[in-house]
């Protein structure tokens, strides 16, 4: 395979074996363990090198051999990656002008920002983005030019741009200060294929790789009618479905427009609404395919998943300025979540601002739940991760004190999961304590209060009423012959008002007035606006 630039040969790099003069030696671990950690938790996250299988198999450049095995120790139980730091700066301090130096540089920055050294993740990602540019990394013409033919490689220069693409958006969110250069330039390059396609494409050929502007009108044509429950031959023949990659980089590209519109002012209402639109319209019309990121064998499709959460991470960014919602952000600036500066909404009222927040920070705890192994997250995840607990801590304090239990297990989870990624990435470390800290400041004092509030209305002496609303104590005997008769619901649990006699009335299935008389109510959340959202399950037959 081509090698791009200068090859290494294995043990030539400088060993991170401590001499016999230092002072506790450092543990040996082998090159394959080093590359092995790379592909075994970070390439999932970002795959633009080739697959894990042909790695050894080309030259590469000793400069990207370093920074892969600098990204693998992060990832090691014994190892440290400060250990390979000095050796990493000193070799891609070179003046190469190659496509492997702008892979290189780009895992570089990547990891750097991980390691909250946002100065030097900057740094590598303003390099990686001129070289790409004077190299015409962009065109479409540039990765048959520079892969010698091999389709792999093809394969790897089109996902380093797109990567890079993404990572510029990403790093100019703190501050909004960085241009978007990537995104100035009309991007020819072709869209990376699904990861199946990738990681056997020395068994198969590839599919035909389609550009970006396809991708955008794909509504328009017969590739976008991929659910329309057709099954004739022409449908299959026309159907090409894109790549999650593909949906990944759209979502970045609306991420892009959401920052860039919260640094106005005062804005159109079309302006928002626009983006709104592109939104929403983005979930509604995921082929159904991609409607879950995680397969009928558990496996997750990385690339979805970060589209996904993306889109949800632009839309709370997009309405949460323009919200009631106050959350209670790092100090400016931040690595770990972006300020969003308070804006007037031109179109919608704040309270619709609220709900979409707020929804949008749940859908990003949801995903979270569903990815359950973070070992494997790209740090890109970590300030959604952090806006998402930060916004569920503002709307416990906002909401009515029976749903503070819904927000305090979402922050929960969010805590959860830092506190895995806290053990491998300063910045989740950072993003760990300060979550942690809102939520002991904000939960402790609303529980106390949530307490005292439902304690008022039961003191240690029952009035007739409240007891009268109880059911009596042979309630809870021979419960399963209960469950079902109706002749004995209604006075076993006698309704105490209104609502509860139109709950009570005889078309109302028996479990949901077992949920309502409170049998069963202490081992269930009550959800936000939605007090007899229990009557909203499914039956249990």
């Amino acid at each position: 395979m081509s090698n791009f630039g200068s090859g290494y040969a294995p043990g030539s790099l400088t060993s991170h074996r401590p001499s016999s003069t230092e002072s506790p030696p450092q543990p040996y671990v082998p090159e394959a363990r080093l590359v092995h950690l790379y592909y075994a938790n970070f390439h999932q996250a970002h795959p633009i090198l080739v697959p894990a299988a042909f790695y050894n198999r080309q030259e590469n450049p000793d400069y990207l051999h370093q920074v892969v095995r600098f990204i693998g120790s992060h990832y090691s139980k014994v190892l440290s990656g400060d250990d390979f730091l000095e050796q990493t700066t000193l070799l891609l301090s070179r003046d190469e002008r190659s496509p492997t130096m702008v892979q290189a540089l780009l895992l570089f920055s990547i990891m750097m920002s991980a390691r909250n050294n946002r100065n030097e993740a900057v740094l590598a990602m303003s390099r990686a983005v001129s070289l790409a540019l004077d190299l015409g990394m962009y065109r479409a013409d540039f990765a048959l030019r520079f892969s010698d033919g091999y389709e792999m490689q093809k394969e790897s220069l089109r996902r380093t741009w797109w990567e890079l693409f993404m990572w510029e958006i990403y790093l100019a969110l703190p501050d909004c200060k960085l241009t978007l250069r990537c995104s100035d330039v009309v991007s020819e390059a072709y869209l990376p294929c699904e990861e199946a396609a990738y990681t056997s494409s020395a068994l198969q050929p590839m599919p035909t790789p389609q550009t970006f502007s396809a991708f955008r009108a794909r509504l328009f044509t017969l590739e976008g009618d991929s659910d329309d429950n057709s099954d004739t031959k022409q449908q299959k023949k026309n159907h090409c479905p894109f790549s999650s990659y593909s949906y990944r980089i759209e979502a970045f590209h609306i991420l892009a427009r959401v920052m860039v519109l919260n640094t106005v002012h005062e804005t159109h209402p079309d302006h928002l609404q626009s983006i709104v639109n592109m939104i929403v319209s983005w979930s509604h019309l995921l082929p159904v395919e991609k409607v879950d990121v995680v397969d009928k064998y558990g496996n997750i499709d990385e690339m979805l998943f970060q589209a996904q959460f993306i889109i949800h991470y632009a839309s709370a960014l997009l309405h949460l300025p323009r919200s009631n919602l106050r959350p209670k952000f790092p100090g400016f600036p931040s690595t770990i979540c972006p300020q969003t500066p308070i804006r007037l909404s031109p179109s919608l009222t704040r309270h619709i601002h609220d709900v979409k927040a707020i929804e949008a920070s749940k859908e990003l705890s949801n995903l979270l739940s569903v990815h359950s192994k973070p070992h494997g997250y790209s740090p890109s995840m970590i300030p959604g991760a952090v806006l998402s607990g930060l916004v569920q801590l503002a709307a416990a304090d906002f909401h009515a004190s029976e749903c503070f239990e819904h927000h305090q297990n979402r922050a929960i989870l969010v805590l959860a999961t830092l506190s895995i990624l806290k053990m491998q990435w300063m910045t989740a470390r950072e993003a760990y304590c300060h979550v942690k800290a809102t939520a002991a400041a904000n939960l402790s004092p609303a529980a106390t209060w949530a307490t005292a509030s439902s304690s008022v209305s039961e003191p240690a002496t029952l009035t007739q009423s409240a007891q009268a609303q109880r059911p009596p104590p042979e309630a809870y005997t021979n419960l399963e012959t209960r469950l079902y008769d109706d002749s004995n619901a209604d006075a076993e649990f006698p309704p105490a008002n209104a609502m509860e006699t139109v709950m009570s009335a005889s078309n109302m299935d028996p479990m949901d007035r077992i949920f309502m008389a409170g049998l069963l109510s202490p081992h269930i959340d009550q959800t936000c606006g939605e007090p007899l959202a229990l009557n909203q399950f499914a039956n249990f037959d």
